[in-house]
């Protein structure tokens, strides 16, 4: 009898790159956190037209960070607009801002304005849906008056099984962030982010994602990197 395939491991190969390809080091700093992500995203057009290859979009994020040990006190909240354009089935241009307060010396600070360009393209293959983004930011930092450019490129795949009329799903990505332009602190690997977790489409419009999150953050000037234990939450309400 000829083996079951699965199509699960080209997923699970995708998260085992993400903990392999961030550099390794000694003298790491380990923070657990949580995260809740909370997207908005649709048409710009009314729902009673139909779909065009050159539709307008748009996309709201709100991200509240929450870091439970050591310490156990608010990180940073991440405010994201954008507006996009479908240039082609599964293929869209966005350009957004970003506003992110931190919780620093006991109160909170603007800390960070960032603008960012992005290509996301996706599709299907039977039961995998697979996501490729790019992006640049142009961060402005309230301590620093050199802008500074990173880039980052994002891996996502999402398998949904035969099961539940398709409401549940297994999902992982991978994120490389890298600094391009600025001071030489902000240059260079930045960080990684690996995910794993579950996916449930509660509605048409609504899902929800959970599982954990593990990202590297490069330290300047240190040997060892800054390793993030992250329960990641994400909501996503979708109105295409």
């Amino acid at each position: 009898m000829a083996p079951h395939r699965f199509p699960v491991p080209p997923a699970l190969a995708l998260f085992a790159f993400g903990l392999l390809c961030s550099p390794k080091a000694a003298a790491d700093e380990h923070v657990t956190q949580h995260w809740h992500n909370v997207f908005v995203q649709g048409r710009l057009a009314p729902s009673s037209q139909p779909a065009s290859s050159s539709a307008a979009l748009y996309y709201l994020e709100v991200q509240p960070r929450l870091t439970l040990w050591p310490g156990g006190a608010p990180d940073k909240v991440l405010f994201r607009g954008a507006l996009g354009l479908e240039a082609l089935p599964g293929l869209s241009l966005w350009a957004g801002v970003g506003a992110i307060p931190a919780w620093l010396d006991g109160r909170w600070t603007p800390n960070e304005l960032r603008l960012w360009q992005q290509v996301l393209w996706t599709t299907r293959v039977d039961a995998l849906q697979l996501l490729l983004r790019g992006r640049l930011e142009e961060r402005a930092f309230e301590a620093d008056p050199e802008v500074a450019l990173r880039a980052r490129l994002l891996a996502r795949a999402v398998w949904t099984p035969p099961v539940d009329d398709g409401r549940w799903g297994l999902v992982v990505f991978d994120e490389l962030f890298v600094g391009v332009v600025g001071p030489p602190s902000r240059r260079g690997f930045d960080q990684n982010r690996a995910f794993a977790g579950v996916l449930r489409r509660v509605t048409p419009w609504w899902s929800t994602e959970a599982g954990y999150l593990h990202v590297q953050v490069g330290v300047p000037g240190v040997a060892g990197t800054r390793q993030l234990h992250t329960l990641l939450l994400q909501t996503t309400l979708s109105f295409f």
